[in-house]
């Protein structure tokens, strides 16, 4: 039985292209690690927000995590009540990095 060989190609890897850590830690620190509450609506918008805290009123869902959602007035990045607000308003870790950068902006 005849056996093929792999033609052998040679590829060319663009270093250019990779991230560094050193870019993912400078792109990380331009993100606030806290907003207020209210920054937060206002970026997400009267409806998503209504929404998200329906489905944070549901009694299935543990009442710490309802009372944490419903005492915050201010937002830390890298938080569990964060990340269960992301989840809640379905919110990427990009998406939720953008609200955080918006809301900054937001002045009251």
């Amino acid at each position: 039985m005849a056996r093929k060989r792999a033609a052998m190609t040679t590829a060319t890897i663009d270093y250019s292209r990779l991230v560094k850590a050193a870019d993912i830690k400078a792109q990380r620190d331009l993100i606030p690690a806290e907003i207020s509450l209210l920054q937060a609506m206002i970026v997400i918008g009267e409806e998503k927000w209504a929404e998200a805290m329906a489905i944070a009123e549901d009694a299935s869902y543990p009442w710490a995590m309802r009372a944490a959602i419903r005492g915050a007035t201010m937002l830390v990045r890298d938080s569990e009540t964060m990340d269960t607000l992301a989840f809640l308003l379905g919110l990427s870790p990009e998406e939720t990095d953008r609200l955080f950068v918006e809301a900054a902006e937001v002045t009251l």
